[in-house]
C-alpha cells in the first residue's frame, strides 16, 4: 500500500474514532454515512491480476476516490475494503447512487471486470445494534461482519465482460 493510503487510513481511523466519541457524549447530535466498498476478496483479485498488480490497481481506485469525492469526505483503503467516511450526511438512497456512479467510474481503469458489493451504513445505529465502546477499527470489522443486519442499503455492482 502506498504511503499515501497509509496516511489515508490513518487519518480516516482518527476521524472515525473521534466521531465515534463525540457520538457517546452527546448521542444523538451526529448523523454520518459510511460507505464499504468490498473489491470481493484479496485472492480473487490476486488471482485476476496478480497480487502486485491488484495492490497497483486498488492504489488507483483510492486516489480517483480521493479525487471524486468532496473535501470534507475522507476514503481509505485497508487491503482490498475501501471505506469511505461522509460526516454530516444521512446515507439515504440518493447516495447510494452517487457512490456506485464514483466507485464505477473510478473502476475504469481495470478493477470493472470484478464484482463490487458496496454497503451503505447510517451511523450513529440504533441502541443494541453495536456493542458499545467500539474503537474504529473494531467498528469497522464488527459493520462488516454484520452487513446484512445493519446495512441502510447495498448495492452490487456487476462485473463487465
Amino acid at each position: 500500500m502506498s504511503e499515501t493510503n497509509i496516511e489515508a487510513w490513518d487519518n480516516f481511523l482518527f476521524l472515525l474514532d473521534w466521531l465515534l466519541a463525540v457520538e457517546s457524549r452527546y448521542p444523538g447530535h451526529l448523523q454520518f454515512g459510511l460507505a464499504y466498498v468490498d473489491y470481493e476478496s484479496p485472492r480473487v483479485l490476486g488471482e485476476a491480476f496478480g497480487a502486485r498488480r491488484a495492490a497497483m490497481k486498488l492504489d488507483e481506485v483510492s486516489h480517483s476516490l480521493r479525487r471524486l469525492f468532496r473535501k470534507s469526505d475522507l476514503v481509505a483503503r485497508d487491503g482490498s475494503d475501501v471505506w469511505i467516511l461522509v460526516p454530516y450526511t444521512p446515507a439515504d438512497e440518493s447516495l447510494a447512487d452517487k457512490i456506485a456512479y464514483i466507485v464505477e467510474a473510478a473502476s475504469q481503469g481495470g478493477l470493472q471486470i470484478i464484482e463490487r458489493d458496496i454497503v451503505l451504513f447510517s451511523l450513529p445505529l440504533e441502541a443494541g445494534q453495536v456493542p458499545p465502546g467500539l474503537a474504529a477499527r473494531d467498528l469497522l470489522a464488527y459493520l462488516k461482519n454484520n452487513r446484512e443486519a445493519l446495512a441502510l442499503r447495498e448495492v452490487v455492482l456487476p462485473a463487465v465482460a
